[in-house]
């Protein structure tokens, strides 16, 4: 082939190969055109899916919206069914609770209905019997009788038919006695007393002598409570025995009768050894339980602040110096407690009552229940109660308890008398009964006074130590005896004075302090500090200068030293001397007023010598 023709070939081949680039990029271009078409498409299916995927959200939401409307609704109506419930269950609770309450209402009638039939069925007649015996110990009772203007048929068929109606009273017999005298029948009179006597002891004899007493027969009334007093347990008096008292003690049951109670009362009270008071810890111990218990706690207490400085120097000897003081106040303070408590001391105790002593315990004691009588009352009041308060057991019980007197509560006789004494709104007694009841009372106070004394005494040394900055004196207690402060005092200043100058002649220059700081300083200044730079340097600079600055206070401060010891020995000589004196000023009036409470003991045994001689 020749050289032209190969040349034709390669630009056909050329021209060839021009036109095939040219042809991929369109295809490429065409290829790209379609994909994106296809994209489009694509792309608006996408839209339209979208579209309709939006469309059904729209339609969740609306159907959420509705779904919570309706739980909504659900909700409130299950709020309103839990308070139809919890309304329902109140109800029910309510009903239950008062339903129990009508059931115990109605157990409560019931129970009260029988025994209100069988409170009429066994004691309606003490009624009727109470009633004759009020009106048959009245005084215009007598004078009907005496003045023929009443029937002693009568009295006595009326005090019979209570005998046959009540047997085992002890009233019916008791009025029996009475409706016996009025007809001048000695031996029935006895024979109902003795039925009486056999039922029940006590009520008996003071139910004769009170009406005795009140019908004007005193040798009777007297002779009638000797044997109501001799059948009482001094340790559990009932709450009629503080109006007997008051009758007694006002002379209302007459001379005898107050004589006999006094008998009967000393042989009642403990022998005064209870009393004894041996140790002060004793009296603490049973404070609050005893007469000396009341007596103590009316003694003086010691003011700290007037004795300040003699409880400090005393050291311990205060506290038993304190406690003697503070017995021998009960004397005095016993004598001026119940100088206030009875200001007339004896007197009045000669006055005669009106006699609404007698009748207030005649009344009392008809109208008091007997015990079975009692019992079943007091059941019969607890129902009430249950019936007023709708069936409400615990209101009824708390209602009962208020209504409750405590007039069934026992009293001993040695409570009945300190109280009397002691606590004169705890009992309900006249003047003239308290006074009754000092009378009583009055040799246990008196020996309890004597032993306190006694104690105090015990306690009070010959002499006391005071003792004031290492230097101490002994200082008699005996006021009698009187202490001149000046030489003491003295005695003290020198003392003082010595101990300071020895002090003083102890400062001396401390040597080996001074060659410390002077080695110090030196090995710091020729040692340490050529071979340090920076801060280290300054630091054992500032060392060393401390050292010799040591050294040289050391050896020039002595003078100081000495003075400051010197002032500080003056100042506790003034104050030392100072302190002393008040204390031997306080020593001296703690124990004159020491003896003077201790003398108030005559006072007192003299004060109280008027009841004895009553």
């Amino acid at each position: 082939m020749s050289t032209m023709g190969r040349q034709s070939l390669h630009a056909a081949m050329a021209s060839g190969d021009v036109m095939e680039d040219r042809l991929e990029p369109d295809s490429a271009l065409h290829q790209l055109g379609e994909r994106i078409e296809g994209v489009e498409k694509g792309q608006g299916r996408q839209e339209e899916t979208l579209d309709g995927f939006r469309d059904g959200l729209r339609g969740v939401r609306a159907d959420v919206v509705r779904l919570s409307g309706e739980v909504t609704n659900v909700r409130q109506e299950i709020a309103g069914l839990e308070s139809a419930v919890t309304d329902t269950r109140q109800t029910l609770d309510t009903f239950i609770e008062q339903y129990g309450r009508d059931r115990e209402v109605s157990k409560a009638q019931a129970e009260l209905s029988r025994l209100t039939t069988e409170w009429h069925a066994n004691f309606a007649q003490r009624k009727q019997t109470r009633a004759l015996a009020r009106g048959l110990v009245h005084t215009l009772t007598a004078q009907a009788v005496y003045r023929n203007m009443v029937n002693t048929a009568t009295v006595r068929a009326c005090s019979e038919e209570r005998l046959l109606l009540e047997p085992t009273y002890w009233l019916a017999p008791a009025t029996l006695a009475v409706a016996a005298n009025f007809r001048d029948e000695p031996e029935q009179a006895e024979r109902a007393q003795s039925h009486a006597l056999i039922l029940d002891a006590a009520k008996a004899n003071l139910f004769l002598s009170l009406t005795y007493s009140r019908l004007g027969d005193e040798a009777k009334a007297g002779a009638w409570i000797d044997l109501y007093l001799q059948s009482l347990d001094p340790d559990e008096l009932g709450q009629e025995f503080l109006v007997v008292l008051d009758a007694i003690a006002s002379r209302e049951l007459g001379e005898k009768a107050l004589g006999y109670a006094q008998q009967t009362m000393a042989g009642w009270n403990p022998d005064s050894s209870d009393y004894s008071v041996g140790t002060h810890k004793k009296i603490n111990a049973h404070e609050g339980t005893s007469l000396t218990s009341r007596m103590l706690s009316l003694r003086s207490r010691v003011a700290e602040k007037r004795y300040r400085d003699l409880s400090e120097t005393c050291g311990d000897q205060w506290e038993a110096l304190r406690a003697g003081w503070e017995l021998a106040t009960v004397s005095g303070e016993t004598l001026a407690y119940l100088r206030r408590m009875f200001p007339n001391g004896a007197e009045g105790m000669a006055s005669v009552g009106t006699g609404r002593h007698v009748v207030s315990a005649l009344e009392r004691l008809i109208d008091q229940l007997e015990p079975d009588e009692a019992d079943m009352h007091e059941k019969m009041r607890r129902l009430e109660r249950v019936i007023e308060h709708g069936g409400d057991l615990q209101a009824a019980d708390q209602a009962h308890e208020v209504s409750l007197t405590p007039d069934a509560t026992p009293v001993s006789l040695m409570t009945l008398l300190d109280q009397a004494i002691f606590e004169p709104d705890e009992v309900r007694l006249g003047q003239p009964a308290r006074r009754m009841a000092l009378h009583a009372i009055w040799p246990a106070l008196e020996s309890a006074a004597q032993r306190f004394v006694a104690l105090s005494r015990q306690s009070l040394p010959h002499h006391i130590s005071l003792r004031v900055a290492d230097w101490s004196c002994t200082v008699a207690t005996d006021p009698r005896i009187v202490v001149e402060p000046g030489p003491l005092t003295e005695e003290l200043a020198t003392h003082i004075e010595q101990k300071t100058q020895v002090q003083s002649d102890a400062v001396v220059r401390r040597w080996p302090r001074v060659i410390l700081a002077l080695v110090i300083g030196f090995l710091t200044g020729a040692l340490v500090v050529p071979f340090v730079d920076g801060m280290s340097r300054w630091i054992y600079l500032l060392l060393t200068f401390g050292m010799f600055t040591w050294m040289i206070w050391e050896i020039w401060s002595v003078p100081l030293r000495k003075k400051h010891v010197r002032d500080q020995g003056n100042r506790l000589r003034n104050d030392a001397v100072m302190t002393l004196s008040k204390a031997l000023r306080q020593s001296e009036d703690f124990f004159e007023d020491w003896h003077e409470a201790m003398g108030d003991l005559t006072p007192l045994v003299q004060w109280g010598g008027q009841f004895k001689q009553n």
